[in-house]
Order: structure tokens, then sequence, then C-alpha cells
């Protein structure tokens, strides 16, 4: 006995694959869209309403994981038409190939579809040339034209399907992209993180990481100044906190100076999860849940803190923060977010982060802070991309309210423009030399700075104020 599989007008696994992708990943419904747009291109009845119902959801923006897909057929009165319900849908998304090509998965059902279409349009026109009496000529050519079209559908098929796949990278628009270059560092936080940058600040336990953290975090949700850098407007800040409780965190606002004057910009741009149950970011559903997090808030920033708490891997094992780095950062850098990550030293302070020395390779930059008195405290950049900023910052803790300052300087220049002074002096940049002389000059060292704080340090050098 001949079995519909047995004919190859269908592909159960290729059909399985694409339907377990789409609520699997539901970025690319549009993708797969693009080589299948028609879901009668699927075999199976329950596959084309398992498919049309993604569409539509995807449609609404809403997603399109298993739960989501089965309450939409339940609420349909459709989910009876699918054998074992939703059982079935979990088996489709467990049948997604996680190493796959589903544009070319696609592209196998869209071949079939388009086989079963000319085969049935050869049986048109067998039937069409038996019926036509005396217009055989005419039945002849229409049977043609509608076999050429359905043949012509099936080379079509895979070309759908690469530019399906094709359409999920965008590659550089250089021209663009050199005339977006800015002059000046785009910093979020000068001199500590670049906006679309991630960093790593590490330290020994209770040195003061996550207060200082959460002094930056509200300062830009409510636009006041920080480290020195001007008021400016709020800007949102996502903060995953899986180290301390809410009310640790309402002490600590309270503490830096936040009451009720501050609670709508606070409600507005802190969108702080204290504890959240996120699944570990080094795999793919946390990742996800991250990058929705992110869609679903528009953050400038997002913190973590720490590390070690939200990964499953070992801190040890490099392929920990390739992972964490693929599935987590890696996403949020490509939407433009700064990421600040919160982690420990180990005992050997000499010895950086604990754990695995890949650790900063997921970074831009590695910040130690070390706090040497109960007021006192400094940031050491230990690894950096770019070398924009300074090296180190060092910082005093203020009480009424609590704070964190840049130190001044001992010729009383701003902490940044002192630095840039020292680096002019040291690559004897002539006093006189105009501004983009001297920047040219910085840059070589990989030194970029801001447009203003360089016009300070040019204005002290020739001013004696070294």
């Amino acid at each position: 006995m001949t079995t519909e599989q047995d004919t190859k007008l269908w592909d159960l696994a290729a059909e399985q694959a694409v339907l377990g992708t789409c609520m699997t990943v539901p970025y690319i419904v549009k993708h797969i869209r693009a080589a299948l747009p028609d879901p009668t291109a699927f075999y199976r009845p329950a596959h084309q309403l398992i498919y049309q119902t993604i569409l539509n959801l995807y449609d609404q923006d809403a997603p399109t994981d298993p739960v989501i897909v089965g309450d939409k057929l339940q609420r349909d009165g459709t989910l009876p038409r699918i054998d074992n319900g939703l059982v079935y849908l979990h088996d489709l998304m467990a049948a997604a190939p996680l190493a796959g090509d589903p544009a070319w998965h696609a592209g196998i059902v869209a071949r079939y579809a388009t086989t079963r279409r000319a085969l049935h349009a050869l049986t048109r026109g067998i039937q069409w040339v038996h019926n036509a009496g005396d217009d055989v000529h005419d039945a002849l050519t229409a049977a043609q034209d509608e076999l050429a079209k359905a043949l012509g559908d099936i080379a079509g098929a895979s070309t759908n399907a690469a530019n399906a796949l094709a359409g999920l990278y965008t590659p550089i628009d250089w021209t663009h992209a050199f005339s977006a270059q800015p002059d000046d560092v785009p910093w979020l936080v000068e001199p500590l993180i670049e906006q679309g940058r991630s960093i790593a600040i590490y330290s020994p336990p209770k040195a003061g990481k996550s207060l200082f953290t959460l002094e930056i975090a509200a300062a830009l949700a409510t636009g006041r100044p920080v480290l020195g850098q001007a008021a400016r407007e709020p800007m949102r800040v996502v903060y995953i906190d899986i180290e301390n409780s809410q009310a640790d965190i309402v002490e600590r606002l309270t503490n830096l100076g936040y009451g009720p004057d501050d609670l709508a910009l606070l409600q507005a741009n802190l969108v702080y999860f204290s504890f959240p149950s996120l699944p570990v970011l080094d795999s793919s559903t946390g990742g996800q849940h991250l990058l929705a997090m992110a869609k679903a808030h528009q953050p400038a920033l997002v913190i973590i803190d720490t590390v070690s708490r939200v990964i499953e891997g070992s801190e040890n094992d490099a392929d920990t923060f390739a992972n964490l780095y693929r599935h987590a950062l890696a996403p949020l850098k490509g939407m433009g977010i700064s990421v600040i990550r919160l982690d420990h030293s180990g005992k050997d302070l000499e010895k950086g982060q604990r754990g695995s020395s890949a650790k900063g390779a997921d970074v831009d930059a590695v910040w130690l802070l070390v706090k040497t008195t109960e007021t006192q405290l400094y940031l050491k950049r230990e690894m950096s991309r770019a070398n924009h900023g300074v090296p180190l910052i060092e910082l005093r803790r203020r009480a009424d309210p609590l704070r964190h300052e840049l130190c001044a300087a001992a010729n009383g220049l701003p902490p940044k423009v002192a630095q840039i002074v020292e680096y002019l002096d040291s690559l004897q940049v002539p006093l006189d030399a105009p501004r983009e002389e001297a920047r040219a000059e910085l840059a070589q060292g990989g030194i970029k700075v801001r447009n203003e704080t360089l016009a300070q340090a040019l204005a002290a050098r020739k001013a004696g104020i070294t």
C-alpha cells in the first residue's frame, strides 16, 4: 500500500521544522513568509491551520510560542482539528533543528507545494484536452501555460528561500556609516561607559559596586548630574538585580537623596527587576527573554548585577562567557544599548575577575573598583577595545546625600581635563597646536576626547596650568 509520504508530495520533517522554528524564533516569521506566503503550501491541513495562526499572531505583534499559538487555537475553536492538540505544538517546537537552515526548510515545503500544483495543472490540462472536441489546439495551449507557470514556481522556490535567508542580514551602508561617525566620543557616562558599549565592573566584596552602579542608574533615569556630568534629559535604564531585595534598593535610593518628588521619573525610567525568574543568560532562551525586555522597554542602559548569578555554565569555562556574549550581550550591542555587568574579583586581586580569563572577551572594557578607605575609591581600566577616555578614575564618597564625586586634580582642573593635559604634555604636543592637530596626536595614542574637554585642556596649557 502506498502512503502519502511515499508519493513524495510533501516532506513531513521540513513542514515540522518550519513550524517549530517559527514558534521558537518569532522574528524569523516574516522571512519564512517570503518563501511561504500561502498556508496551503503545507500539505497537512493541521499544519496549514497552525501556520495561518502563527501569521495572524505575528501580524498582531503577539508572541508565536506554542502556549500563545495553542491559546489562540482554543479561543478560535480550531484546536480539536489538530491531533494531540497542545502536545503536538510542543512537539513541533522540539522538532526545530538547532543548527538547521529554516529558510531552506521553507524552500523544501515550497518546492513540494509547487510540485503538487504542477500535477494538478497537468491533470486539469489532460481533462481540458479530453473535453476539447474540435478546440484541441486551444486546450493544449492553455494546459501548457498552466503547467509552465507551475514549473516556474518550482524554479523560484529555492530562490525565494535564499532571499528569505539573506533578508535576515543587513550589510553596512558605508556612506551612512562614515557620515554618522561622531567627532566626539558618544559617552553615556563619561569617562566610564560609551553609548552602545558594554563594560564589566568587578571588585572585592563590600567595595560598593552595586551602590555606585545604582547611583548611575538613578541619575540617568531622573536626569540628575553624575560623575561630573551635567544634568540632561532622563533616559530609560533596565536593572536586573540578583543580589539586593526591594527593601535594600529603596533604602539605598533614599540615602542617595531620592524621595516622593522623584517617583514619577523613577517609575517611568528606572525599570528595576529584583530577583526576576529569568532563564540563564548564557542560553538561547535567556538571551531571548533579555532581548524581549529590551524591545519592550527600549533602554539606553542595561545593568546586570551580578553576572555569576545569571549564568549556568562554570565561571572557569571560557564557553560560558562566549555563550553569554552570543546570546545576551551581542544582541543588546546590536540594538545600540549599553551594558554594565557587575562581577566579583578572585581571592588574588592582581589576577583580575574571578573565573575564566575569557571574561574580558565579552565586553568592550573591564574596570576594577577598589575601596581604599571608607570615603576614597578608584576605578582602574584594565582592558579596553578603544582606549577612549582616561584609564583611572579617582572617587570620593560623600554624604547627605550619599554620592560619589570625581576627585579634583591638584592644579584645580577637572580630573578629565587634567589627564588630557598630561597626555598632551607626554606627547610633546606644541602649546600653540590647533585643536585638530592635538586631536590627531591623541588619536595616534588611542585616546579620543570630547571637543569641550580638549578645548579646556588646550586653554589650560596655554595659561600655564599644568
